[in-house]
């Protein structure tokens, strides 16, 4: 019980330290993003792995991800599936305290309008598109049956997840993938995929199915 009570006091603290950080200018954020890249442990292949191994037959790739961050994802993948993508849409408001599960979430609002800016410059591809808008209203500028894979790593609630799952499925084409991040990470990721498919595959800590 001490060691519970000790460990989340540590993540308090970890969040409070994550809120007070700020700089001057865009330069400055910039050096911190990119030092940020650089310890990361977030894995960037998941989206393109899953991809590969049940489309790799596809080409002209119309492809969508939730929850851009840092732009890693993004980038990897367009560079990975290369001339297979025509267009990569990240969704991504850029919006501070979406989750207080979140370690993300704690960025203070001026840091997340210069990442926003930071990781259009760092995918840098004409092929991507970065919507700056809630996931529960960006879903609104698709079409149904329009993509062939999305990735859903935003806010990782399960309200948020089930909304994201309900929402995004009838944009994917059939035979296309619905791909989600952090499965065994958050609780709330877990019960909303259970509670909304009966079956699905499971890579890591990356959820999918084939509609």
């Amino acid at each position: 019980m001490l060691n519970k009570i000790k460990n989340k006091l540590k993540l308090l603290l970890r969040f409070y330290e994550l809120r007070q950080i700020t700089f001057h200018n865009y330069s400055e954020y910039k050096e911190y993003f990119v030092e940020e890249d650089k310890k990361s442990t977030w894995d960037p292949s998941a989206f393109s792995n899953i991809i590969e191994q049940n489309l790799n037959n596809k080409s002209d790739l119309n492809l969508v991800e939730i929850g851009v961050a840092r732009g890693s994802t993004s980038k990897f993948t367009i560079e990975k599936l290369s001339d297979k993508v025509s267009l990569y849409t990240g969704v991504d408001p850029y919006e501070s305290n979406y989750d207080r599960k979140d370690g993300f979430s704690y960025y203070n609002q001026d840091l997340m309008d210069n990442l926003h800016k930071f990781v259009i410059e760092k995918v840098n591809d004409s092929r991507f598109k970065l919507i700056r808008k809630k996931s529960n209203l960006a879903h609104l500028d698709f079409e149904d049956n329009s993509i062939d894979a999305i990735y859903i790593d935003g806010n990782h609630s399960y309200g948020a997840v089930i909304e994201d799952i309900k929402n995004w499925s009838p944009k994917v084409k059939q035979g296309g993938l619905i791909i989600g991040d952090d499965y065994l990470t958050f609780e709330g990721v877990r019960k909303a995929v259970n509670d909304s498919f009966s079956n699905f595959n499971e890579s890591g800590n990356t959820w999918f199915i084939e509609k």
